[in-house]
């Protein structure tokens, strides 16, 4: 049971909060799996795929050809590759566009000899080329039903052709059309980044505390995945023209990506230890984000020469930080246990999708959409897990501001009548404004000393809760009523009923003597009143006004006693 006890929140409310999470979880990346399938095999961009149907050609250095090739065989550096692309006829109208992907190759896209496209190494000089890359290029009427030819160079660290899928479709169904809608990852990716960036600039305009520091490094950490990937999926290059400065934000995200989430790891922490290794790690993949730009721009090196240490790096932190998160230390809230949750499926499958790179010999499309899902669905469950773990948190504080509410006013309320005690009277006149009117009504309840001595403390009891219903309807909702101790009461009015003290007193009165004749009631039930009134220009406090209604109430009960020699028991004497 201890063990269970290890993964399992104690509380029946944490362990429904819990399922809640794993419940979306799981609906995310069933979501996420069924949309890569759906790409890879239902889509209409498949329907323009001419990949298969495509033949290739060998030209060797000595300017020989070897015709019929397969594109798996290894080829000598300055060799090139023709890659032949039949083209459908269509029959409608429509401008059609072939669209393929190359890397670390110069293509030229030609038809009946005359070039279509092209990249030279003038156009982006060859130690800074690297990475994958979109071409799209559209087709003239003529070359419908017939066939177009892509020639590539085979560089030294490129031997072979990377072929990718072919594409030959309508311009206005282009290849960021079926990224964009029929593929709900990249949908997400977009949402994830206006969001990413609208929270760094509200961030910024707030105060450096350390929620909108966890506020910002996740905001960070966001922007870079999905700067990283529209990088790898090839959109940055529909918004920015220039190859090399895509490849730069593509890899450069990815360096950059382990360094905020570490971060918002070493905020969260509480353990020193934990704490240090947190922050470390930190500093270490910012360290290694500016040392590999500033070797890409003062060296041969390219930032796709260095990611084998990202990798490495990577990998190794992955291994911590889920370790670290599958050895909770102490007795954790829902919230805590949600995030570390969240953080062990993010790191967990970060790791994974870093491995398969190096563990999978090749990558066939539906693998390719799967891990993209991996990858989506960790980032998704770590924004779910944070989104929840603020929400129960603010609910628990909400709780408790709730208790801590309740047992303040237990604590200044009399528990027999309602009404505020001693020590919630002075509260309440600790928020008077002293240049402001108001008034106090003092009030000594006769006749608490018969029904006592007569019938019993719980009739005596009885009578006081009369008084305090009394003194509430008559007073107001808008005065402060409350019990000063045995048989005092008194009302704070606002300046408006300044005036109606006096008609304020009959009413209780009037009310007071509709109790006589009723059961275990004084034979002559009624109270002693005293009152002072605050003007904003007098210096008075409210203990003086205090004790000036007590000073008023005293001669009247003074004279009530005279009358009633059952209260001569009393001693109404002050020391002056």
């Amino acid at each position: 049971m201890e063990k269970q006890e290890r993964w399992l929140p104690r509380e029946q409310k944490n362990r429904k909060a819990f399922y809640i999470f794993v419940f979306f979880s799981l609906f995310i990346l069933f979501l996420l799996l069924m949309n890569a399938y759906y790409i890879t095999h239902e889509t209409k961009y498949n329907e323009y795929r001419v990949t298969d149907a495509i033949s290739m050609d060998l030209i060797e250095p000595d300017g020989s050809v070897k015709e019929n090739i397969s594109p798996a065989d290894d080829f000598p550096e300055g060799s090139r590759v023709r890659i032949h692309v039949p083209i459908p006829l269509h029959s409608d109208r429509h401008q059609y566009m072939l669209a393929f992907t190359t890397i670390r190759t110069y293509p030229t896209v030609s038809y009946n000899g005359h070039i279509l496209y092209s990249i030279s190494e003038s156009d982006i000089p060859r130690s800074r080329h690297f990475g994958s890359m979109i071409c799209m290029v559209e087709l003239p009427p003529a070359a419908y039903g017939s066939t177009v030819t892509i020639e590539e160079e085979m560089l030294d660290h490129n031997p072979r052709p990377f072929l990718g899928n072919i594409l030959v479709m309508p311009t206005k169904k282009s290849y960021t059309y079926y990224l964009q809608q029929e593929g709900l990852l990249f949908i997400l990716y977009h949402t994830l980044l206006t969001l990413s960036l609208a929270a760094i600039l509200v961030f910024l305009c707030l105060k450096k505390k350390d929620f909108v520091k966890k506020g910002l490094a996740l905001a960070l950490f966001l922007a870079s995945f999905v700067l990283w990937g529209l990088g790898y999926h090839h959109m940055l290059g529909f918004w920015i023209p220039s190859d090399n400065l895509c490849a730069i934000i593509e890899y450069g995200s990815l360096f950059f990506l382990p360094a905020p989430l570490l971060y918002y790891l070493y905020l969260s922490e509480n353990e020193r230890r934990r704490k240090a290794i947190y922050h470390r790690l930190s500093q270490w993949f910012l360290l290694l984000f500016t040392s590999a730009m500033l070797l890409h721009l003062g060296t041969p090196l390219t930032l796709d020469d260095i990611l084998p240490l990202l990798h490495l790096s990577i990998l190794l932190a992955c291994l911590l930080v889920c370790w670290y998160q599958l050895h909770p230390l102490g007795k954790e809230e829902i919230w805590t246990f949600i995030i570390r949750w969240g953080i062990l499926i993010s790191v967990g499958a970060a790791g994974i999708d870093t491995a398969q790179y190096y563990i999978a010999p090749t990558h066939g499309p539906l693998q390719v959409h799967i891990m993209q899902a991996l990858a989506t669905w960790a980032l998704l469950v770590f924004v779910l897990s944070v989104t929840l773990s603020y929400f129960f948190q603010i609910q628990s504080q909400a709780e408790e501001a709730q208790e801590k509410k309740a047992a303040l006013r237990v604590a200044r309320h009399d528990a027999l009548t309602g009404l505020l005690n001693h020590g919630g009277i002075f509260h309440a006149a600790e928020k008077l404004d002293s240049e402001k009117a108001y008034s106090l009504l003092f009030m000594d309840l006769n006749g608490l000393k018969e029904v006592n001595d007569l019938y019993g403390h719980m009739a005596g009891d009885k009578l006081l809760r009369h008084m305090a219903d009394i003194l509430r309807s008559s007073a107001g909702k808008d005065a402060a009523c409350g019990r000063l101790g045995g048989d005092e009461f008194i009302a704070i009015l606002p300046p408006e009923k300044t005036s109606s003290i006096p008609s304020i007193a009959d009413e209780i009165q009037k009310k007071l003597k509709a109790l006589k004749g009723m059961p275990q009631m004084p034979k002559d039930p009624s109270a002693s009143f005293g009152w002072s009134i605050h003007a904003p220009a007098q210096p008075l406090t409210f203990e003086d006004h205090l004790k000036e209604a007590d000073d008023r109430m005293y001669q009247e009960k003074a004279a009530y006693k005279k009358s009633h020699p059952v209260e001569a028991g009393r001693n109404f004497r002050r020391e002056k």
